[in-house]
C-alpha cells in the first residue's frame, strides 16, 4: 500500500508531463535518437569501419574521421536522394535548362509521388482510430477502391474531367462499402472490427487475384495477372511530364490536400465529425448525451474506407495505371504507421507521410551510391525507430526530461502559489 502511495506522485508526474510536452519536441527527439541509431547500425555492418574500430588504437585519428565520414554520407545521400541535390542545384544556378530543372527536382517529385497516396491512406485511418476504431483493412479497401476505378478507367472513354470522376466515385464507393460492412457488423453484432476488416483484407487479395485471370480484367488473350491498362483519359495529368517523362509528379497530390482540408474541417467544425470524437472518447457518455453510436461506428468505418478507397484510385490512375497481383503493396500497413506519427492529426499525418515518402526515395539511392553499399533498410530502421519513439512519448519524455511549456508552467505556478 506504502509503495502505491509512493508511486503515485511520479506516475501522475510522468502523465502530466506527456500531456502539456510539445509534441514538436518529442519528434525532434525521436529523430535524434533515430539518427544515432543508425549511425551505430552503419558501424557495426560495415566491414571497412569494423576493421578500422579493430585496430583503433593505431590509427584512432583515422578510424574516428572514416566513421564519421561514412555516416555522414549516408545521410547526405537520404537527403540528397529525397528533398535536394545539392550537386544538381548549383549546376542549375549557373546553367539554366529543362534538363538540369529535371535532375534538380527528381527527388522532391520521388519523395511526393511516393507520399501522395499514403497521405490520403493515412487520413482514411485516422478518422477511424480519431474515433475509437480500429481499422486494419486498410489494404484491402484500398484495394477494393483501386479495382473499381481501374474498371472504370479502361471501361469507359469520357472526357478526362468525367471519366476522373468517375473513378473517384467508384473507389469510394466500394471501399466505403467494404468498411460499411465492417461497421455494421460491429454496430449490430458485437463483431470486432479488427477481426472483421483483418479477414476482408484476405477475402479482396484473392478476389482480385481471381478477377485479374477473368475477361473482366484480364488483358484480351493474355492471362499473365496483369489488367487492361486504363484509358489516357483516365490517367491522372502530370505536372511535370512536359519537362521529362521520368518525373511521376500527379494531380493526386492536389487531392491529397484537399483530403487534409477536408478532414480538418470535418472534425473541427462539422456535427457529424463532433459526434464521432465523442464516441471515440466516451461511448457510454455520448449514449447519454443523445448520439446514435451504432450510426456513428457505422458511418466512421464508412468514411474511413472511403478515404483508403480513394487512396487505391490514386495510386492505380496516377502511377500504376493497371492492376497486378501487387496492387496496394504495403500501404495499407504504412498508413497505421503514418497515422500513428502524425498522431491521427491531418497535418500529423500529411508530414507523417513525406517522410516516410523520403526515406524510401533516399534509402534506394543511399544504398545505390554510397561507396560501402549501406543497405536501404536502414532508412526502415530510422523510420521503425521515430514511429515508436513519437508513439510511446512517455519513454521520450522522461529520457530528456521534456517538460511543459514556460508560459503554462508559469501560470500553473502563480496558481499553486494563490
Amino acid at each position: 500500500m506504502s509503495e502505491s502511495v509512493e508511486s503515485t506522485p511520479t506516475l501522475l508526474r510522468v502523465a502530466m508531463r506527456v500531456r502539456e510536452a510539445n509534441m514538436a519536441m518529442v519528434l525532434l527527439c525521436a529523430i535524434s535518437i533515430a539518427i544515432v541509431l543508425g549511425g551505430l547500425l552503419i558501424i557495426f555492418t560495415t566491414p571497412l569501419l569494423t576493421a578500422s574500430w579493430g585496430g583503433f588504437f593505431s590509427h584512432p585519428g583515422g578510424t574516428i574521421t572514416l566513421t564519421l565520414r561514412t555516416v555522414w554520407y549516408a545521410y547526405e545521400m537520404i537527403f540528397q536522394g529525397s528533398v535536394i541535390n545539392f550537386h544538381a542545384t548549383n549546376v542549375l544556378l549557373h546553367h539554366w535548362s529543362t534538363e538540369n530543372f529535371s535532375t534538380f527536382i527528381t527527388p522532391l517529385a520521388g519523395t511526393l509521388s511516393y507520399a501522395t497516396p499514403l497521405i490520403v491512406a493515412g487520413l482514411g485511418l485516422a478518422i477511424g482510430f480519431r474515433s475509437g476504431l480500429f481499422d486494419i483493412g486498410g489494404r484491402g479497401q484500398i484495394i477494393g477502391g483501386g479495382m473499381a476505378a481501374a474498371w472504370v478507367g479502361f471501361t469507359f472513354n469520357f472526357t478526362p474531367v468525367v471519366e476522373i470522376s468517375l473513378e473517384i466515385v467508384a473507389a469510394i464507393i466500394v471501399g466505403g462499402l467494404l468498411g460499411g460492412f465492417a461497421g455494421v457488423l460491429k454496430a449490430y453484432t458485437g463483431a470486432h472490427e479488427v477481426i472483421v476488416t483483418m479477414m476482408t483484407n484476405y477475402i479482396v487479395v484473392l478476389v482480385m487475384g481471381y478477377l485479374l485471370i477473368q475477361p473482366l480484367f484480364a488483358q484480351p488473350g493474355i492471362l499473365d495477372g496483369l489488367s487492361k491498362t486504363i484509358n489516357p483519359s483516365a490517367q491522372l495529368p502530370e505536372f511535370l511530364s512536359h519537362i521529362s517523362t521520368t518525373l511521376y509528379f500527379n494531380f493526386g497530390f492536389v487531392f491529397a490536400i484537399v483530403a487534409v482540408f477536408g478532414t480538418q474541417w470535418f472534425f473541427d467544425r462539422s456535427k457529424t465529425g463532433f459526434e464521432l470524437l465523442a464516441v471515440g472518447r466516451n461511448a457510454e457518455a455520448a449514449r447519454t448525451a443523445g448520439i446514435n453510436v451504432r450510426r456513428s461506428t457505422i458511418v466512421t468505418l464508412a468514411l474511413a474506407g472511403g478515404v483508403l478507397g480513394l487512396s487505391g484510385m490514386m495510386q492505380v490512375a496516377g502511377v500504376d495505371h493497371h492492376i497486378s497481383p501487387t496492387f496496394g503493396g504495403s500501404y495499407g500497413f504504412d498508413a497505421i504507421t503514418v497515422a500513428l506519427l502524425g498522431r491521427n492529426r491531418p497535418w500529423g499525418v500529411f508530414f507523417g507521410a513525406i517522410f516516410f515518402g523520403a526515406m524510401a526515395t533516399g534509402g534506394h539511392i543511399m544504398q545505390a551510391v554510397t561507396p560501402t553499399n549501406i543497405d536501404y533498410s536502414l532508412a526502415q530502421v530510422i523510420q521503425a525507430v521515430v514511429v515508436f519513439c513519437v508513439a510511446t512519448p512517455a519513454l521520450i519524455i522522461e529520457m530528456f526530461k521534456l517538460r511543459e511549456p514556460a508560459r503554462r508552467a508559469a501560470v500553473n505556478a502563480q496558481g499553486a502559489a494563490a
